[in-house]
């Protein structure tokens, strides 16, 4: 039996999360719910849950505020969330699970068998909820089937498709992450990246130099450019 606490100011947001819980699984217990801060820094530590569902926007504050006061992150963490795509962003850098309003349940589903097989230890959920809190973007958390990498996105050199997972080529390192290539475009777009062929994506400053229909890297790496990208590679090359 694992354990939630509900941390959310709309009530009847409350109510359906249970609901759909109850349906999902049997295994599931409820031990805690708050509509504030100062309900939740009471409930949490007493509940001691196993997954905290937690809206951003609080009676008294937000979501944030209240992990800053609590004790331990002894839980894993799921925000629930009506937050703008931008914002979004900065969960989806830092690996934290989330759930937009109105809440769909297959999406609740997923978020908790995620948050159920996490490993983050106290200390890195501390870092996750700092980095999506300041928006800052200058790691990002790379996800494989045997643990979790925090890795500074100026490491990154290129990431390579290979079919529904990408390998992620760092100095010295190179990491099978799970998610496929566009994962990697859609959150790099904004950080330099450049999408030179259907399976790479290479960091802009690593580029030494174009040749024909290849791009050498610093590294002397070779990256091949597709003959309808080459114009637009051209075109930010120079920008």
């Amino acid at each position: 039996m694992f354990k939630i606490a509900i941390i959310d100011d709309e009530k009847n947001v409350r109510i359906v999360i249970k609901k759909l819980l109850n349906i999902l699984y049997s295994n599931c217990e409820i031990v805690a719910e708050a509509a504030s801060i100062k309900e939740a820094l009471t409930v949490i530590p007493e509940a001691k849950p196993d997954i905290v569902l937690l809206d951003i926007e609080l009676e008294d504050g937000n979501g944030f505020s209240l992990l800053n006061q609590l004790p331990n992150l002894d839980f894993k963490l799921i925000f629930i969330t009506a937050f703008n795509q931008y914002a979004i962003k900065a969960f989806k850098f830092n690996a934290l699970d989330y759930v937009l309003k109105p809440i769909e349940p297959t999406e609740l589903q997923n978020a908790v068998d995620k948050a159920q097989k996490s490993v983050y230890t106290e200390n890195e959920l501390k870092q996750l909820i700092n980095n999506a809190e300041n928006n800052k973007t200058t790691k990002i958390v790379i996800n494989t089937t045997e643990k979790s990498h925090f890795i500074p996105i100026t490491d990154i050199i290129y990431c390579k498709a290979e079919g529904s997972y990408s390998t992620v080529f760092t100095k010295g390192k190179s990491i099978l992450a799970s998610k496929n290539l566009k994962h990697f475009e859609e959150l790099l777009e904004d950080q330099g990246f450049i999408r030179t062929h259907q399976s790479y994506l290479v960091n802009k400053s690593k580029i030494e130099s174009l040749k024909n229909n290849t791009l050498i890297l610093k590294d002397s790496t070779e990256i091949p450019i597709s003959v309808r990208r080459k114009s637009e590679i051209n075109v930010q090359l120079n920008s």
